[in-house]
């Protein structure tokens, strides 16, 4: 097991306090697992099946930073490594090939800064990708072949079967009317919706008066709900203090200083 298999559990506020401690408030390797992981939702691809994501990253360090973790640079880029395949696992993506994530430094950050970039590399031979199903032969018997750059290509699937009609969704959103976000606008998708201050939310709001993890839109049975994750300052709906709430176009939503309308075009 991992020294960040349990992320998002207990185990989260030792890990912070240990490194915090030897690195004494620098950057920390928390921190780091946390952006790989936004990285590696960020730059997704979805195909007709599955959805893919990098497998090669590169944590960028200020270069008093990366001195700092030199020594332990191997042993945490193999513990970062697994750290993205239990998460890609835990989201249902497909990693094309086993992670690799480098460590260097660099020059133009300050200390205290990282910067993550995450890009689809080649598998090793031998290698499969580290989530979903295997690739299905082609006519002549042979495994059909993917090239993952940027870009990814997808080859037809033959001899299938007519694929049945999917009903389109809403194309719900949400528009942020006032707060730091004021202009910003967000379309809402068939899977639950965090929305947090914390950077690992799929939703992130610059709002200090807004929880870590504040609220959560899902969509149920042809409606959008709105959950309050236990925040501290709540949520609101049309000015009303709501647990949980299905939206109906129009609706004002108040979660911390942050206004938002959820519109349904």
């Amino acid at each position: 097991m991992g020294l960040f298999s349990g992320l998002e559990g207990s185990l989260e506020k030792y890990i912070e306090g240990f490194f915090r401690d030897k690195f004494k408030g620098r950057v920390q390797p928390l921190e780091m697992a946390k952006r790989l992981a936004r990285e590696m939702r960020d730059r997704k691809r979805v195909s007709i099946s599955r959805v893919y994501v990098p497998n090669e990253y590169i944590v960028f360090l200020h270069p008093e930073d990366y001195g700092a973790v030199s020594s332990i640079a191997p042993m945490l880029a193999r513990e970062l490594e697994d750290y993205l395949v239990q998460k890609a696992a835990e989201k249902n993506f497909t990693l094309v090939a086993p992670p690799r994530v480098t460590l260097e430094a660099d020059p133009a950050l300050e200390g205290g800064q990282l910067r993550v970039t995450g890009a689809f590399g080649s598998a090793a031979p031998g290698t499969t990708a580290a989530a979903g199903p295997a690739k299905e032969a082609d006519e002549d018997g042979a495994a059909a072949e993917e090239t993952f750059e940027d870009t990814l290509r997808f080859y037809p699937a033959r001899n299938t079967a007519p694929v049945p009609a999917v009903p389109e969704k809403p194309a719900a959103r949400l528009e942020i009317t006032a707060g730091p976000q004021q202009g910003r606008v967000f379309t809402l998708e068939n899977r639950p919706l965090v929305i947090g201050r914390r950077d690992t939310c799929d939703l992130v709001l610059a709002d200090t008066s807004v929880s870590r993890r504040h609220a959560q839109i899902s969509f149920r049975q042809g409606e959008y709900v709105i959950t309050d994750l236990g925040s501290t300052n709540g949520v609101y709906v049309n000015g009303v203090r709501v647990n949980s709430k299905v939206l109906a176009p129009g609706d004002t939503i108040k979660i911390g200083t942050t206004l938002c309308v959820f519109e349904v075009p």
